[in-house]
């Protein structure tokens, strides 16, 4: 009886550590779960490393949702899609459905880069007469949206490319503008600093972004977008026509003939019968490295490879203090000369003449560099005509055409994201609704905000950027793939208005000429110096923006150049200079991501 007493003892002694072992290891399993949930959240790692795919984007949620899509079977292309839905719910400050975007990608099975134009355009009804009030009707009011083509370009790219369902790379977005997502601190900032604006829709964002309608949301705090997400789920049902033709169509044509503004739904049916641009992008060459960028209407791609051909003419970078002022000083004076030609040539070509080729030539390149001695810090007004240069005699098909040059106010709210798969697909897009929540009024119903990019116009028949019926503005967005003996070497683009070509510029001679893997080149601060100022503005210093990382040595370095120093935000480094996210192919077949922490940069993959 008692060794039977001791067997039952034993027996139940064995059996509470059976169960307290269940219990321990189901809630190990919980908190792994829970842990492996909220590591991609974890901005303290912006960066990895690894064999599968790789998702770097603005947002950890967004960079979630691509990585998702691709552990599902999706490849890069369908990957982006989910990527670029999720970031219009995610950081609604930056991008959305109601704006359009640009998409370079190198397609591994065809070995060709391709380039999708969903930029928005000018109403049919946009001659400049319907402008009475000039920049301001262009500038946050309801006259200043362009025609979106987000939708049309980001279903095409998947009906052309992808391998999964709208459903299936819909869904991540659909999720977070349905059930929410806690504000990241990026996104609280832009609510908290636009917050007038972001009610301008009172009864659509009220209890949306503020707290009671009150305050603005904060870190933490769960944004849910329920409007938004119908729109979603409209457009993963039925495709483009819901959002072109259909009862989000309806809402677009409602909210502008109740506001004065021009977009009607011909304008809506244009846009889908006649975006995407498929094109193939712009190429150059960089010591030995091939690039692929965008062309028109975007301003970014020229840019750098004017640029970047003009470092080649200076000679050899590599030996140089990467802080110091003579280096700051080169690419200083390489962004002054790339970013003039830009203000007088560049356009949308389908409605200007523009010399794409002379731009980007490296004899032009040659010419420009040496006719402007770099031993000056800026480039006097007394110059005159010879502030520009003249890439018509290097161009493919010589012309004489010639404009004023033109300058325009574009923001930073832009956003950007890239995508590789193991396949070798290569994905890079941006994507904007031009200032931080646009015009700042949202479509009834529907819960997303409506671009104001019609400021890139000008309304000086002079200008090729002048406003007409159908036109594209131009901008700076640049998504950019670069390869390396044919094989892929990286990919990368940045928001951040005009600082987008000088952001991508630097971050591409910090991996190319000084050694630095992707996150230590996103993260190494920037400077940005503009073109040459108008006659009103002009004062003898070129005002040249550095981050407040440099140190004493190159600010005097640069002072004593005669630059009049710009210093922007407080910390090291700021949103200013653009919020850099790329991928770069390293040894063993392995992709290394790279996020900036300028934004709520994160990049996830597997």
């Amino acid at each position: 009886m008692n060794l039977s007493f001791k067997k039952s003892k034993l027996f139940f002694i064995i059996l509470l550590l059976l169960l307290a072992f269940t219990v321990v290891s189901c809630g190990k399993d919980k908190d792994d779960h829970e842990d492996k949930d909220s590591d991609f959240t974890d901005l303290s790692v912006r960066d990895v490393i690894s064999s599968n795919g790789v998702v770097s984007a603005a947002s950890p949620y967004a960079a979630k949702a691509g990585l998702d899509v691709l552990k599902a079977g999706g490849n890069a292309f369908d990957a982006a899609v989910a990527v670029s839905f999720a970031l219009g719910v995610v950081e609604p400050n930056a991008s959305g459905i109601g704006g359009g975007g640009i998409l370079v990608a190198y397609e591994a099975k065809t070995g060709q880069f391709i380039s999708y134009n969903f930029r928005e355009f000018v109403p049919s009804a946009g001659e400049a007469s319907a402008f009475p009030n000039r920049d301001a009707d262009v500038d946050d009011g309801i006259k200043a949206s362009g025609v979106p083509t987000q939708v049309t370009g980001l279903l095409r790219v998947l009906e052309n490319h992808g391998n999964l369902t709208r459903q299936t790379v819909m869904a991540p977005a659909i999720k977070y503008a349905k059930e929410g997502f806690p504000v990241t601190p990026e996104l609280a900032n832009a609510i908290s600093e636009n917050f007038n604006k972001v009610m301008r829709s009172k009864e659509e964002t009220k209890n949306v972004f503020a707290d009671m309608g009150i305050t603005p949301l904060q870190e933490g705090d769960l944004l849910v977008q329920e409007n938004y997400s119908k729109a979603l789920e409209l457009i993963a049902q039925q495709g483009a026509p819901a959002f072109y033709t259909g009862e989000i169509a309806d809402a677009i044509v409602a909210l502008q003939e109740e506001k004065g503004g021009l977009i009607t739904h011909n304008d809506l049916l244009y846009a889908m019968n006649n975006y995407p641009i498929i094109e193939t992008p712009i190429q150059g060459n960089y010591r030995g490295y091939d690039i692929a960028t965008v062309t028109s209407p975007s301003s970014g791609g020229m840019i750098l490879l004017e640029a970047l051909n003009m470092l080649e003419v200076y000679g050899e970078i590599s030996g140089m203090e990467r802080n110091s002022a003579e280096l700051l000083h080169v690419l200083a004076v390489a962004q002054q000369l790339a970013y003039g030609d830009k203000r007088k040539y560049i356009a949308d070509t389908k409605f200007i003449d523009v010399p794409i080729a002379g731009i980007i030539s490296k004899q032009y390149a040659a010419e420009r560099w040496e006719k402007f001695n770099p031993s000056k810090a800026y480039l006097g007004r007394n110059q005159g005509e010879n502030d520009y240069g003249n890439p018509w005699p290097y161009n493919t098909t010589p012309k004489t055409v010639n404009f004023e040059p033109v300058d325009y106010d574009e923001h930073y709210s832009t956003t950007t994201f890239s995508v590789v798969d193991k396949e070798g697909n290569i994905v890079s897009v941006t994507q904007t609704i031009n200032y931080f929540f646009g015009n700042g009024l949202v479509v009834p119903g529907f819960g997303f905000f409506m671009n104001n990019q019609l400021s890139g116009f000008s309304f000086s028949s002079s200008s090729a950027s002048y406003i007409e019926p159908l036109k594209q503005p131009v901008s700076h967005i640049m998504p950019t793939i670069v390869m390396k003996d044919g094989n892929p070497y990286a990919t990368l683009g940045s928001p951040g208005s005009m600082r987008i070509p000088a952001a991508v510029l630097q971050v591409l001679i910090n991996m190319i000429d000084f050694g630095m893997n992707i996150q230590e080149a996103i993260e190494y601060p920037r400077i940005y110096c503009y073109a040459v100022g108008s006659d009103e503005t002009f004062t003898n210093k070129k005002d040249l923006y550095l981050e407040q990382a440099f140190d004493d040595d190159a600010r005097n370095g640069l002072s004593a150049l005669g630059y009049n120093l710009i210093f922007q935000g407080s910390g090291d480094i700021d949103l200013y200079f653009g919020g850099v996210q790329g991928v770069r192919f390293i040894e063993g077949n392995k992709m290394h991501g790279g996020a900036d922490p300028r934004r709520d940069g994160k990049a996830l993959g597997y």
